[in-house]
């Protein structure tokens, strides 16, 4: 192969070769265009106020991604409904962000994907009174610390008070959430306050251990799991925020969300491995709520799981992450996505440059063929001068030497020339000691120019 390309000519080069290799050229952008060859080293999160849950779990998956050469870029927001309109609109580069289940579907977000549930996110309901309280007839009137704008906590809190009720004057239900809540239910500028968070989060904890606040037992809780599908009833059970204090004094029953790890459509699947990866790590131990390994799981599927997601689930991560370092897997998918069709293309490309060579360097010589052949049948109808025809013939002689070919195609070249003369002897009536039907050029067809 090597030995035919260094007998090429430039002449050659130029008509065969380059337009080939412009071909694979545009072969490689298109495939580089359209199929993303390696993961991003950027991917931008949207997370949730700066002294939430979702914050602090985004931190330690940066940490995490930090580890592989990845950087983690977190968007602090309202909350989970601000961060479904960032993923949706692909603001600020937004592609990961954590969301309260319920919040997003495939009807209302149809470009975006989860890929699974992370934890529990309870539905907290603190309150200061020397009773108890029921949610229902006994918070009318009350002031509500509701959640921030573009909060989950406001949209699902908003669906419960109006579900039991409450939602209208004379309650108020005031804008304020996280730490901001908290500190008002302990000034007492509030009388209760409505969270959905993990119990790690630090206005949760903050309020499990204030004196004289109070955690509402959801009595009702069977009932809305089964008007409210995306709600699970949990159970706190008695001591387990703080065994030496016994906080909570009796079991509380509690409504829950799923926390879910929301992508856009076309999230890099080494991402998803890397961030399922960091979900295991930070959700994957026992909790309040939850059995060790019990997260990250494909729950609460209101929106499609990304394939990714769930071959990892199925399977648990690929071969080539089990095994290789990550940079290796980032070399292996390049390889794979752009290797691999570049030689498909490539391969049957070059295979027929020698064939292509060939085809040409043989037409270059059998298309005087025809014009010979006109000329021979002339001399044997005895039409037209026979001066006419001579010259003619130098004619093709001298078109035909000036031809250039290869050493491997001399023979094509004599045998053009030799039956140049044949016609010439037939012209000048000397005889032949070759049989009449040989002697002709129409008899003694070329070898086919077809490669």
């Amino acid at each position: 192969m090597w030995r035919f390309f260094r007998e090429l000519s430039r002449r050659d080069i130029v008509l065969i070769v380059l337009p080939l290799v412009v071909l694979l050229a545009l072969a490689l952008w298109g495939i580089t265009h359209y199929v993303q060859p390696a993961p991003p080293k950027i991917v931008v999160m949207s997370t949730g106020p700066l002294d939430g849950a979702y914050h602090a779990f985004a931190l330690r998956y940066k940490a995490h991604l930090a580890q592989y050469g990845v950087t983690l870029e977190l968007k602090p927001s309202a909350g989970a409904v601000e961060n479904v309109e960032r993923l949706k609109t692909r603001k600020d580069g937004v592609s990961l962000a954590l969301v309260q289940g319920g919040i997003a579907n495939a009807e209302n977000a149809p470009e975006l994907v989860t890929l699974g549930s992370m934890f529990y996110e309870p539905t907290w309901l603190f309150y200061r009174t020397t009773r108890g309280l029921d949610l229902g007839n006994q918070l009318r009137g009350k002031r509500i610390a509701i959640g921030a704008p573009g909060s989950g906590t406001r949209a699902v809190g908003l669906s419960v008070v109006r579900a039991i009720g409450i939602a209208e004057p004379p309650t108020v239900l005031s804008e304020l959430g996280g730490l901001a809540a908290a500190k008002a239910l302990e000034a007492g500028e509030v009388d209760a306050v409505f969270l959905v968070s993990a119990p790690e989060a630090p206005a949760v904890q903050r309020l499990l251990a204030a004196p004289g606040v109070q955690i509402l037992s959801q009595r009702r809780a069977e009932t809305f799991v089964r008007r409210m599908p995306h709600f699970h009833k949990l159970t706190l059970p008695e001591g387990a925020a703080d065994l030496a204090r016994n906080v909570p004094p009796t079991d509380i029953t509690l409504l829950a969300l799923t926390a879910n790890l929301v992508a856009v459509e076309d999230v890099h699947p080494v991402i998803v491995d890397l961030m399922l990866e960091a979900a295991r790590k930070v959700h994957g131990g026992a909790g309040l709520f939850q059995r060790v390994g019990e997260f990250p799981a494909p729950r609460d599927l209101d929106l499609p799981l990304s394939s990714d997601a769930e071959r990892i689930y199925k399977s648990g991560p690929s071969i080539l992450r089990r095994y290789l370092p990550y940079w290796m897997v980032v070399w292996v998918n390049r390889f794979i996505v752009i290797g691999i069709p570049l030689l498909i293309i490539a391969i049957p490309i070059f295979r027929n440059i020698p064939v292509i060579y060939r085809w040409r360097m043989r037409r270059n010589i059998y298309r005087w063929y025809g014009e010979l052949r006109l000329v021979e049948n002339a001399v044997r109808r005895g039409s037209g001068e026979p001066a006419t025809h001579a010259e003619r013939l130098d004619w093709l002689e001298r078109q035909v030497d000036r031809q250039w070919v290869p050493h491997a195609y001399s023979a094509e070249l004599y045998n053009m020339m030799a039956h140049i003369q044949l016609v010439r002897d037939l012209l000048r009536g000397a005889p032949s000691n070759r049989n009449p039907r040989e002697a002709s050029v129409g008899g003694s067809k070329p070898p086919s120019a077809t490669p």
